[in-house]
């Protein structure tokens, strides 16, 4: 159904029609260009004026054309289907069976519902088969925020899981918000029968170690069946392309339900990065041998960077602060209070001033020492802080106000900050971080400082400097302007079970702070030594010119080498005066990197390394686990199917009759002048007359 309405009142047609008469009349009431002609001709002529007048004055009224229009929507179904290696390691013969039947299923009931498919493991595709099965993950929960961020709830009305419910990233799906609001159908796969089986569950040990240091890892054996057998361990050191033995142990697997935690040290190599191999001997009838070895590496440094938190008073942050630089061994901290006589400092490789200058302190002695050191420090601003002292000790930041009123203020992530690289789900987690107490005041930033982060306050964003970095004559500043850090560490188990990105955001930040000035014309740094070989692997390069201005005119290319002689080429991609790399996952291996650039005729390289680790935490448990997934069909009314039977999940989403497609209406409102068959139409009248006119002979 279709209307028009009027933004005025309709008594002013009247004016319109009023007008259109009177244009009329002056034209055609006393003319005697037709007086020789039938009357109709004027009178033609004259309606035909007259209609054209009345729609002009009409459009000037801005009348608006309301379009109703009634629609169906489809209810929308979710089918996601696991695409990790488990699912197909025992047995692959049911894939060409399972993939026909899936595409009956969705052709049966594309006339009922609208189908979404997505395939989930170590991440989501929003695609349909074909399904690889080469995921070297499993999270579940990911595809459920997917499917929650990409329909409506209004419209969706089930999601159907073909998996066999192990997971092994993630949370738990059954603590999913949409599981307590959607119907779940659960497809089972896999085998629920526990085989003869000898596998390294977990393996624990540090990233980064110390030449000349001891270093240990703990290591979880599980066997299940294997009573009686023995089980053999060796650790392998790869040197010079060769494996080395470097542990062996052999203990006796007395039940049939065998776990055994080994805690094992070794002495650390000299520095490089190093790969080592953990293997147990395979029993007599077991099938699943890739679980019997796990493969993993380690850096080793040559010196540890010595911090010293020198604090007004005892704080949670100074406990954070400690537990997240303590995380990484290259970080040895000691904490002192005002007042502490402080020897050796120029042992330390950066020191951290928390609420310092405050009532009753004086550390400009201090200064003056990390001055003529030119050591980097760090000021964490509180409410005990003295402001005008604070502005006088560093030439980072003036804060015009006073630390007696303060502001609650979130974390905001500079979007073009590029000093070091922070993780996407380091970035995805600062927004939800609690607010820092923050002084309320006007803050005076040096123009070259480097922000990290800005301020939120409430629901603004501003340009609030919250943790900003700097170089002076030679001396590196940082300011952290508020208290209260020691919540985003808290919260951040809350959300993730982990520490691993706030120590993430302390490591990185406290390591770019410290670390000596680099005069270099072109570097590139990687994101990190070690991944996973399911990771990306990011890279980003700096060219400056001769006046040290950062520059990205010239291409750069990247030429990546492994140990087995393979060469992968890339070429950086420019982003404001900056490149970066994404050179997506690799095979597992070391691998050296030389980034080449020519800038004014010279050429310029850069070189490194790095190790991809191989990761099978998809095969250390091949054991489906049905409860999980006929616990999530049973939370909203749902069903449970084997692969084999679809035509019952089939029959049972037909036959449900609360699955009702929805009825709406939709109005569209645009102006008149907008509708071109009512301009085509006030261009035929006028067309029309003039031609009649001239065809008559008054013209």
């Amino acid at each position: 159904m279709n209307q028009i309405s009027f933004q005025y009142p309709t008594y002013y047609l009247l004016f319109c029609l009023l007008v259109a008469i009177v244009a009329v009349a002056i034209l055609y009431y006393k003319t005697t260009l037709f007086s020789d002609r039938p009357y109709w001709y004027k009178v033609t002529l004259a309606l035909l004026r007259g209609l054209s007048v009345f729609m002009l004055c009409f459009l000037l009224l801005n009348p608006l054309f309301r379009k109703y229009e009634k629609k169906k929507k489809k209810p929308i179904l979710a089918i996601a289907v696991d695409h990790s290696e488990s699912m197909v390691f025992r047995d692959s013969t049911w894939t060409k069976t399972f993939d026909a039947d899936r595409t009956k299923l969705v052709s049966d009931l594309s006339d009922k519902y609208e189908v979404m498919s997505y395939q989930f493991g170590d991440q989501v595709l929003n695609k349909d088969f074909p399904v690889n099965f080469s995921g070297k993950r499993t999270n579940v929960n990911d595809v459920l925020d997917v499917i929650q961020d990409q329909t409506d709830p209004q419209y969706l009305k089930g999601i159907v899981i073909a998996s066999d419910g192990i997971f092994n990233s993630g949370k738990n799906p059954l603590y999913h918000s949409i599981v307590k609001t959607i119907p779940f159908y659960t497809v089972l796969h896999g085998d629920t029968t526990q085989e003869k089986d000898l596998s390294i569950q977990r393996e624990y040990h540090n990233d980064i170690i110390y030449s000349g240091d001891k270093f240990s890892m703990e290591i979880d054996l599980q066997a299940w069946q294997c009573a009686s057998n023995s089980n053999t361990l060796t650790i392998q050191k790869l040197e010079n392309e060769t494996w080395r033995s470097v542990y062996e142990s052999n203990d006796k697997i007395d039940n049939d339900q065998y776990f055994l935690t080994k805690e094992i040290i070794l002495d650390a190599p000299t520095p490089g990065i190093f790969k080592y191999r953990i293997n147990c001997k395979p029993i007599s009838g077991e099938r699943n041998l890739k679980n019997n070895s796990k493969e993993f590496y380690i850096e080793v440094l040559d010196a540890k960077k010595k911090v010293l938190i020198y604090a007004l008073s005892p704080h949670p942050d100074i406990s954070a602060i400690k537990d997240a630089l303590q995380s990484n061994k290259n970080y040895e901290v000691k904490i002192a209070f005002n007042g502490e006589t402080i020897q050796n400092i120029e042992s330390y490789s950066f020191v951290i001033f928390h609420q310092l200058p405050g009532p009753g302190s004086n550390i400009t002695g201090m200064i003056s020492k990390l001055d003529a050191l030119k050591l980097p420090r760090m000021f964490i601003i509180g409410n005990q802080t003295d402001i005008i002292t604070f502005n006088n000790s560093q030439n980072i930041i003036k804060i015009l106000g006073n630390n007696k009123n303060l502001n609650d203020a979130q974390a905001l992530v500079v979007p073009n900050f590029n000093a070091f690289i922070l993780s996407e789900n380091l970035i995805n987690h600062l927004s939800q971080y609690p607010p820092l107490s923050v002084p309320f005041g006007n803050y005076n930033v040096d123009p070259t400082a480097n922000y990290l982060l800005y301020q939120k306050i409430g629901k603004i964003d501003t340009k609030y400097p919250l943790w900003i970095f700097n170089e002076a004559s030679g001396i590196k500043t940082s300011v952290l302007c508020g208290e209260g850090i020691w919540k985003w560490r808290l919260n951040e188990y809350v959300q993730s079970n982990s520490f691993e990105p706030f120590n993430e955001l302390i490591s990185k930040s406290f390591q770019y702070a410290s670390i000596k000035e680099d005069k270099r014309k072109f570097k590139v740094n990687q994101s990190k030594r070690l991944f996973d070989e399911s990771e990306p692997i990011l890279f980003n390069a700096d060219l400056y010119n001769d006046n040290y201005e950062r520059i990205n005119t010239p291409d750069i290319a990247m030429k990546i080498l492994s140990n087995d002689k393979k060469s992968y080429e890339f070429v950086f991609g420019k982003k404001d005066n900056y490149y970066e790399l994404n050179a997506g996952s690799l095979p597992s291996g070391e691998y050296k990197y030389i980034a080449s650039v020519t800038w004014n005729g010279k050429p310029l390289t850069a070189e490194g390394k790095f190790g991809i680790q191989q990761t099978n935490i998809e095969t250390s448990n091949l054991v489906a686990n049905h409860n999980v997934l006929r616990n999530l069909a049973e939370k909203m009314e749902g069903i449970s199917v084997y692969k084999n039977q679809l035509q019952q999940l089939t029959d049972h989403l037909l036959n449900k009759s609360q699955n009702k497609p929805i009825l709406f209406q939709t109005i569209e409102t645009k102006p008149l002048i907008d509708r071109k068959w009512y301009l085509v139409i006030l261009f035929l009248c006028l067309s029309l007359e003039w031609f009649l006119r001239r065809y008559w002979g008054s013209y």
